[in-house]
């Protein structure tokens, strides 16, 4: 009986243009849900066509899930993952960059920047893990940002 419903979830994947392994997907999954129906399959007058209407829905889901470019679009296409590659680009350097400044840092205003800004914890927090006080931790804070700005101002980094 499964195998019956398999392959007449198969068919109706193809018939509604899925290639072969998408089919062959569709009708798996098609079993799947039936078997996660299978206490609410005896309401039904037939499985086999409960079968092939889920088929049915599945690769109407999967056509509109499908991003298809027409042939006008291919140099708007083309341009947009060439602009996507060149961000990406600048993105890396960026982070390059702002690596090698942090790296410049004195190791306790990296530490408390690292913590405030990536960990975010509270200046309390930071000032009893480094044993100094809050004002402290507010003050290297301070010192660290200050830095990071005047490096991106000397070097036209803002835009």
């Amino acid at each position: 009986m499964a195998q019956r419903w398999r392959k007449r979830a198969y068919e109706t994947g193809l018939a509604y243009g899925a290639t072969l392994d998408e089919a062959d997907d569709i009708a798996q999954d098609t079993l799947l849900k039936l078997w996660a129906m299978r206490k609410e399959l005896e309401r039904y007058r037939s499985v086999e066509a409960l079968a092939v209407v889920v088929a049915r829905n599945q690769a109407i889901d999967l056509h509109r899930h499908r991003r298809t470019v027409s042939l006008d679009e291919v140099p708007e296409h083309l341009s947009l993952i060439e602009r996507h590659a060149e961000a990406e680009m600048i993105s890396r350097e960026e982070v390059d960059w702002l690596q090698k400044r942090l790296a410049q840092l004195p190791p306790r205003q990296h530490t408390v920047l690292v913590m405030r800004q990536v960990e975010h914890r509270s200046y309390e927090e930071i000032a009893s893990l480094l044993g100094i006080e809050a004002t402290s931790a507010k003050a290297l804070l301070s010192r660290a940002r200050k830095w990071l700005l005047a490096q991106l101002t000397t070097e036209n980094r803002l835009s």
